[in-house]
Order: C-alpha cells, then sequence, then structure tokens
C-alpha cells in the first residue's frame, strides 16, 4: 500500500540490512508503522495545514497510469532478465539504474543500452506539475486569470472585489483580510465566479522526461519527511526492544531527558526532535513550517474579532 513514505527514504538515516532486521523484512510491518506516523503528524497538523494535499502518497510510477498534478513518484523496476523479452515502454533495473524500453525486444538478450533510455537513478523521485497557480482564497484574480483548484482548472469570470467599510459592516466581524473571493467549487456561487471546469490530469503513457508535466525531484516538505521517518525508526526500534531503543533514536524522536519540560500536565518536547517540532508548528509562534494552510486559515493561536467599528459622520 502507497505511503507518504517509501522504502528510498530511509537510506539517508539506516541501513537497508538494518531496516529489513527492524521488520524481519516483512514489509506489511513497515507499512503498518508508516501509516501510524503519518497518523500522528496528521493529529498535530490538521487543525491549521491541509493535510490531505502534504500527505498525499508517494507512488512507484506506472507508465500507463494518469496522474493528478503535485503527485510524487518514484522510479522501481524488476532487475533485467536476459532471457525475457521486453515491450516498448517497459521500465527495468539495471546496475542500479531504471531503464524504459525504447526497442521492443522480441527475442531475449544480454542488456543493450542503445534499446534502452535511461530515467533514473533506482528510487530517484519526480513530480507532476501544475499547469497553473493554485487557487488562494486571500489572492487578487482579474477576468480572464486561470487557476487550479482540486484537480480542476478554473477561468475567472468576476474579478476579486475589495471590502469597502459599508461592505465589511455588512459582513458584521472583523476579518483578516480585505479582498472577496469565492472558491471556484462553491456550489452556489462557484460557476458564476470561475464558469465550469476542466479536469485535469497528467495522461497515461507520458514520459517521466516529458518536462510539460513532469520535474524531477521531490516536492514533499523535506523538514516534515525527516520528522516522519524519525517516528517511524522510533516505533520499530520500540517494537523490537522497548528498554534498548539507541539514545539517537530517542533524542530524534522525543528529545534528551533534560530537555523536556512539564506544563499543566502536558509535556512541552524540545524543538529539536519530531515531537516538539509538531508541537510548535500546530502553534506556529516559533517555527512555520513551508506546509500547504487550509484556506480559509484555521488553527491560530492568537485569535481576534469583534464587531467591525461604525464610522460615525455628523
Amino acid at each position: 500500500m502507497d505511503s507518504f513514505l517509501f522504502i528510498g527514504d530511509y537510506a539517508k538515516q539506516i541501513e537497508a540490512n538494518t531496516l529489513n532486521q527492524l521488520t524481519g523484512n516483512n514489509q506489511s510491518i513497515l507499512q503498518g508503522i508508516q501509516r501510524a506516523a503519518v497518523e500522528e503528524c496528521i493529529s498535530y497538523l490538521k487543525q491549521k495545514y491541509d493535510t490531505t494535499r502534504e500527505f498525499d502518497a508517494t507512488s512507484q510510477h506506472d507508465y500507463t497510469k494518469s496522474w493528478i498534478a503535485e503527485s510524487t513518484v518514484y522510479l522501481n523496476a524488476p532487475t533485467y532478465d536476459a532471457t525475457n523479452t521486453y515491450s516498448l515502454n517497459t521500465y527495468t533495473l539495471y546496475n542500479g539504474s531504471v531503464y524504459s524500453c525504447a526497442t521492443a525486444i522480441t527475442i531475449p538478450e544480454s542488456f543493450n543500452a542503445t534499446k534502452w533510455t535511461l530515467l533514473g537513478m533506482q528510487y530517484d523521485l519526480f513530480n507532476a506539475l501544475l499547469p497553473h497557480p493554485t487557487f488562494n482564497i486571500y489572492g487578487w484574480y482579474n477576468i480572464g486569470d486561470v487557476v487550479f483548484w482540486n484537480n480542476k482548472v478554473y477561468t475567472c469570470k468576476i474579478a476579486t472585489q475589495p471590502i469597502n467599510h459599508d461592505a465589511a459592516l455588512a459582513i458584521g466581524t472583523a476579518i483578516d483580510y480585505n479582498v472577496i473571493n469565492v472558491f471556484p467549487d462553491d456550489k452556489y456561487n462557484g460557476v458564476q465566479y470561475w464558469g465550469n471546469p476542466t479536469a485535469y490530469s497528467v495522461p497515461a503513457n507520458t514520459s517521466l522526461l516529458n518536462t510539460t508535466y513532469w520535474v524531477a525531484g521531490d516536492n514533499r516538505d523535506q523538514k516534515l519527511l525527516m520528522v516522519c521517518i524519525a517516528i517511524c525508526l522510533y516505533h520499530l526500534h520500540f517494537r523490537i526492544s522497548p528498554k534498548n531503543i539507541p539514545d539517537a533514536i530517542i533524542h530524534r524522536y522525543m528529545g534528551d531527558s533534560q530537555d523536556r519540560q512539564r506544563k499543566d500536565e502536558r509535556i512541552i518536547y524540545p524543538t529539536y526532535c519530531a515531537l516538539g517540532w509538531l508541537q510548535a508548528s500546530a502553534i506556529g509562534n516559533d517555527i512555520t513550517p513551508e506546509l500547504p494552510v487550509l484556506q480559509p486559515r484555521q488553527g491560530a493561536r492568537l485569535r481576534f474579532g469583534g464587531n467591525v467599528k461604525l464610522v460615525n459622520q455628523y
């Protein structure tokens, strides 16, 4: 089952042999702990950030599938077999690199690089490009501007309107932005403001080397990725020997004991560890991660409000 994390993510923090020992070479154990780690991260961040977008699954690329924008995929394939035949665009792994078949191999033969297109190294990452900027409820749009929202493309029909004092009085409550926008998929006014949408995806049978649709690299937040891996490794070690977890693993997950504080029956973890970073990110005072925020903004620690002040004239 696909997850935000994939097997290639662990290489920077743990050797493959050690990881296999922790899981008993059982992928279902690793997948279960990965899901738990992701859920642990989401429990801290979901009040403020768009966790559905950020924790989208990282999948092995399949040439025959279509992909939504911002999908993250990795390269992997069966090892080349000189006794097999290969059809066009079939992937294979040879000497640590993944290739796509450029010339059909109808008679088994030794690997011939001239008949294959190099895509990249095993576990290299690619992400599907956005066709247009993502809609922002706080943005300013003119008629004809094109945006991307929930896998669809929209064209602005009614320009963004500023909120003047009279409009603010009509709303009645102080707000933290000064423009009026309508979500493109709003069931009441979306079509009026943005017209009928066009569905978008990367077409099936599109090469990863097609730069109109794909770009090499990892579009996941790298700090969040490190945090998620630290959580996984802690729980993997806990599974094997809960009383003998390496200090480095504890340090990355919950920090050193002398750095933890207790406040109102709640433990405050240092920000250098996974739990501390998640706590601080949820509050947002000391750490503000580059994650997609919920629209409109939610989960702020400090709130304000009250009625809009009247302007009296005599």
